[in-house]
C-alpha cells in the first residue's frame, strides 16, 4: 500500500493537519506525519502540542502516493522555506504525482 505523507510545522492549523490524518486513517489509508522543523514535537496555531511520526530527514518518500500540506500562516511559511520539501514538491509535480494543500498552503505550490 502506498503512503500519504502529511507535512507538519509549528503554527499549522491543527484541524487542517490532524483531521486529514484522522479521516484518511479511518478510511484505511497508511498515513505518516512528517515534521520539517528538526523536532518531532509540533505546536499548532492554537497551542495544541503533538508529535509527528517522523522527521523529514529520516524519511524515504519513495512509497508515497500523496503529499499533503496543511495550512496555517506560520506553518505554511515554514513549509515554503524548507528547501528539501519544496524541491521534492517540484519533482513530484513534474512526475505527475498527487499533491494536496489546504487554506494558505497552496501558496507553497504556487511559489
Amino acid at each position: 500500500m502506498s503512503k500519504v505523507y502529511v507535512f507538519l510545522a509549528d503554527g499549522l492549523e491543527e484541524i487542517e493537519g490532524l483531521t486529514v490524518v484522522d479521516i484518511l486513517r479511518r478510511a484505511g489509508q497508511e498515513v505518516c506525519t512528517v515534521s520539517v522543523t528538526g523536532s518531532r514535537t509540533i505546536t499548532g496555531s492554537h497551542n495544541i502540542i503533538f508529535q509527528a511520526d517522523r522527521l523529514f530527514e529520516e524519511t524515504d518518500f519513495s512509497d508515497g502516493s500523496l503529499l499533503v500540506l496543511p495550512g496555517g500562516l506560520k506553518g505554511t511559511n515554514t513549509l515554503g522555506a524548507f528547501r528539501p520539501l519544496t524541491e521534492m514538491l517540484v519533482s513530484w509535480n513534474g512526475a505527475g504525482k498527487r499533491l494536496a494543500a489546504i487554506c494558505a498552503a497552496p501558496s507553497v505550490l504556487g511559489d
